[in-house]
């Protein structure tokens, strides 16, 4: 009930394009198709939109949801912080201009070179959920700071981040006794809801949880000084995401009522919640063809290129045309460029007679987009270019 009444707000989120055609014409002819452009004031709008909704926690940005490095340094001009899960992120946090000093390593399995590389590089804050995790540390970065990642998940969530990570909660005082005797610093938790949660209300079930293991820990001699409540805020597709500040004020309240009376650091890692909304996707029509009674559209993106959220992230993105609403749309199929009969960006999307050349604006791009694409068939990934 209560997410169905946050999504039905007033205020509620909807997929809205950064340019207008007009610039997307420009930015086309100077740049080529695919095209990601990253709107630098948007990016500013949503890191501080969230700050404000969750006063009293540190912002993690999750590189992995889209590491670009517009996006990345006009966070770093906002001073805030950044995750990073292996030594690629780490060099484009450090391109970007992020200090060690404001870096948290989250991959709880990390390979010698990964662990090694980055705490060379001076990052000192990472996760573990597991014996085997917590030995590795202990013989390669013994005096690392260290978060243990337990495993929660909400209703609401698109994609459930436990399934393949985090310690039961049943099993933590053990680990937590097993690193202890490594002589490991165990500083706080950790954990997520799962990617694209629509109910702020899973994180408050989530923390009561947590809150009695944090207890039975420090019952137990364990000194803990950090909760790190992940990420997983959601962003709008083609269906509306609840607002930054009643979303956030859910959680704020959770966080008050139930970790209020500790004097402990509050810090989360929002990825898609935060970058999604900057980014807009330009792409070109192709090629056309009428096949099985229905008008085809052949883009010059697809599902191995800016569309891989499709696959890899349950998500879907509303297609955008110029002069929409004074042309006729019929039911239509719209294909990626690839020859893999699978690249299908849509097949429920009602569009007028799209003419080759035409551009396409997909808003919602900021996402695991760019940062899950690939080259197949030879064909290049969208460049990206910075606005405002």
């Amino acid at each position: 009930m209560i997410a169905s009444t946050i999504l039905r707000a007033p205020n509620a989120r909807t997929a809205q394009p950064n340019l207008s055609f007009d610039l997307a014409k420009e930015l086309a002819e100077k740049h080529g198709t695919p095209l990601l452009v990253v709107s630098r004031s948007k990016a500013i709008e949503t890191y501080w939109a969230m700050k404000n909704a969750l006063p009293g926690v540190d912002l993690y940005y999750a590189a992995k949801a889209n590491p670009d490095l517009h996006f990345l340094s006009t966070l770093n001009g906002e001073n805030a912080f950044i995750d990073v899960c292996s030594p690629g992120e780490l060099k484009a946090a450090l391109a970007a201009g992020f200090t060690t000093d404001r870096m948290l390593h989250t991959h709880p399995c990390k390979t010698d070179a990964n662990l090694w590389e980055c705490y060379e590089a001076g990052v000192n804050w990472f996760v573990f959920d597991n014996p085997i995790e917590a030995e590795k540390i202990r013989r390669l970065t013994p005096d690392v700071n260290l978060l243990l990642r337990l495993a929660t998940t909400g209703a609401s969530s698109r994609i459930n981040l436990s399934a393949k990570f985090g310690c039961p909660m049943h099993e933590a005082l053990e680990l937590l006794a097993t690193a202890k005797a490594k002589g490991l610093k165990i500083r706080g938790f950790s954990f997520h809801v799962g990617s694209q949660c629509l109910n702020p209300q899973d994180y408050v079930e989530v923390l009561r949880s947590v809150r009695a293991v944090w207890d039975e820990a420090t019952q137990a001699g364990h000194h803990l000084e950090v909760l790190d409540i992940g990420g997983g805020f959601p962003a709008p597709y083609r269906e509306d995401a609840p607002s930054i500040e009643t979303f956030g004020e859910v959680i704020t309240n959770g966080l008050r009522d139930i970790f209020g009376d500790l004097p402990i650091r509050l810090i989360a890692e929002p990825g898609r919640g935060l970058c999604t909304e900057s980014v807009t996707l330009i792409t070109r029509v192709i090629g056309k063809s009428r096949r099985w009674e229905l008008p085809w559209f052949f883009l010059d993106d697809g599902i191995y290129g800016s569309f891989s959220g499709k696959i890899f992230d349950h998500t879907d993105f509303p297609l955008l045309v110029e002069n929409d609403g004074s042309r006729e749309t019929v039911p239509c199929v719209v294909a990626g460029p690839t020859c893999d009969s699978t690249d299908i960006v849509s097949r429920d999307q009602w569009l007028p007679d799209l003419e080759v050349g035409e551009l396409v604006l997909v808003p919602s791009m900021g996402a695991y987009a760019a940062a899950s694409a690939s080259p197949f068939n030879g064909l290049p990934m969208a460049n990206s270019v910075a606005i405002d």
